[in-house]
């Protein structure tokens, strides 16, 4: 994926949830901080997970396996990664809406059922995508 596309990843990332058209009334205006409000008391980026040639396509799986509290703030955290290091972060999750399906990050869903090994599919998606690692989506925070 190119610069490009990370970058509108960026611009449709907000914490608001989409607003719901047969609703009637539209949501009432918020201002936010932007990125400029973002937070600098979290721990940045590790570096050991970033390095590589800049040449070369990486990609992350990140498991979702539960609604995240804050959808937004993570996927503001992968999609700047995503631009700033060319990786692309593939979610990895058996929910119907994992959070990340509204900023256009690619989804994959498990489809849990009997005889179906979720670590199979896992390995399954692994090699299809090259994946460098699989994280928890709850861990993508504590990653300094």
């Amino acid at each position: 994926m190119t610069p490009d596309h990370w970058l509108a990843v960026l611009s449709r990332i907000t914490p608001e949830g989409p607003v719901d058209l047969d609703a009637g009334a539209a949501p009432p205006a918020r201002f936010g901080a932007g990125l400029g409000g973002w937070s600098s008391d979290t721990p940045p980026p590790s570096p050991r997970l970033w390095e590589r040639e800049d040449s070369g396509a990486a990609y992350l799986g990140i498991r979702v396996d539960a609604p995240l509290p804050d959808p937004a703030r993570t996927a503001l955290r992968l999609a700047a990664a995503a631009l700033e290091r060319g990786v692309t972060p593939i979610i990895l999750t058996s929910l119907g809406q994992s959070g990340f399906d509204r900023f256009g990050f690619r989804v994959e869903r498990f489809v849990p059922g009997d005889g179906v090994d979720r670590a199979a599919w896992e390995a399954e998606m692994t090699a299809f995508w090259s994946l460098a690692l699989i994280i928890d989506a709850a861990d993508v925070a504590a990653l300094g």
